[in-house]
């Protein structure tokens, strides 16, 4: 069984989809009913008095125990030195992170950290800027799972590598 909470609905939908998606690979079945996990003693008892309320062939019984799968987030890394000065070189990643559709969460020493909601998955992406002589250092670590990481190198790293060229 996997539990996965969600905050809004936009989330519930990803979820939904990728259960969707792999449904026939997987066999992956909705439960239909109401659905509880019970951690406690006295199984028996409680059962009994569900079954005095519904029929017995109305109620399954799985016996489940916390399963502890590590799927290591993927990683990519972009650097890149870039002519101009700071906040022009500043102003440009936040318009490469607009278009991708980032959503800025908070200041990080150097640089800032950001949220991104692809096709191909969740990402985070942090950028670092360090001022060099005429030209400025910049570092973007992207992070995430599935095919997000890939997917969001390739397009930043074109971005990059167009305005290098420019």
């Amino acid at each position: 069984m996997i539990v996965a909470k969600y905050a809004d609905e936009a989330e519930r939908k990803r979820i939904e989809y990728t259960f969707e998606r792999w449904k026939d690979a997987m066999g992956i079945t909705k439960p239909v009913g109401t659905t509880v996990i019970v951690e406690g003693e006295g199984v028996e008892e409680m059962l009994d008095d569900l079954y005095s309320r519904t029929s017995k062939d109305n109620v399954r019984v799985y016996d489940l125990s916390k399963a502890f799968v590590e799927v290591e987030k993927g990683e990519k890394r972009i650097e890149i030195d870039l002519e101009g000065d700071l906040k022009t070189i500043e102003r440009v990643i936040g318009f490469i992170m607009a278009k991708q559709k980032a959503i800025f969460r908070r200041e990080i020493p150097s640089g800032k950290l950001y949220e991104v909601y692809t096709k191909k998955g969740q990402a985070e992406i942090a950028t670092i800027l360090k001022k060099g002589d005429g030209k400025v250092s910049v570092r973007i670590n992207i992070a995430g799972y599935g095919e997000a990481p890939n997917f969001l190198y390739a397009k930043i790293n074109s971005e990059l590598k167009y305005l290098k060229e420019v």
